[in-house]
């Protein structure tokens, strides 16, 4: 029987129930940096390496001896980088595909093995759950097809990755624009949205919005900044 790996440094992809077919696999789950070693792995000596979410990077010891596969939601050429659910969701896209790429030393610029479009409405906790439904499929599809890779095409173009005070709410934009950049980051594991008002940080979650009026749940929490 073949090995595989699934890593992540996220817990979104193991939290959501998997089928049966994917339990009756052999794979090995990864959550840290330090598991992610030479040794460890040629001791596994996994057919595929699949990172449904991994914040740093790869050594290229393990990319020159494994087939490793990124996961990355984004139109690909175009969305490689950072914090691509986000960025489409600013730039007004409401799906994309997800797709299954080989890691290689350029970021997000190996050919891809699969791909699968989902929805990116609702909250990033709702835009997760469909991240691990189609990335079980393409899995499931890869270990049993093992397809050839298919070199990206097109011109590329490279978010930047956000980072915690980008979420700050800018109240000059539109109810609509407000309400993605509240739902886009409404997840367990990243910062919320939020405001800072006089000694207090107020962040924003489960937000719903009607054509003209937008409610949210808000949390009121001491800033850092005044102790």
């Amino acid at each position: 029987m073949k090995n595989y790996i699934v890593a992540s440094s996220k817990n979104w992809f193991f939290e959501y129930p998997k089928s049966k077919e994917y339990k009756n696999l052999s794979i090995i789950n990864i959550t840290s940096k330090k598991e992610l070693n030479i040794d460890y792995l040629s001791k596994i000596n996994p057919r595929y390496i699949f990172f449904p979410h991994w914040s740093w990077k790869v050594d290229s010891t393990i990319l020159n001896n494994f087939e490793c596969i990124a996961f990355h939601t984004a139109p690909l050429p175009y969305g490689r980088g950072g914090s691509p659910i986000q960025n489409l969701i600013i730039n007004g896209y409401e799906e994309s595909p997800i797709c299954a790429l080989q890691m290689t030393n350029e970021l997000d610029a190996g050919p891809i093995y699969k791909k699968r479009n989902i929805s990116l409405k609702g909250s990033l906790d709702e835009i997760f759950c469909r991240l691990a439904i189609n990335c079980e499929k393409i899995i499931l599809e890869m270990c049993e097809n093992e397809p050839l890779p298919l070199k990206q095409r097109g011109n590329s173009y490279v978010f930047k990755r956000l980072k915690e005070e980008d979420n700050k709410l800018d109240f000059n934009l539109s109810i609509k624009e407000i309400y993605d950049r509240i739902r886009m980051v409404d997840s367990n594991e990243y910062n919320k949205a939020y405001i800072e008002l006089g000694n207090y940080k107020i962040e924003f979650s489960k937000a719903k919005k009607t054509a003209d009026k937008l409610i949210a749940q808000i949390k009121i929490i001491k800033s850092k900044k005044n102790p």
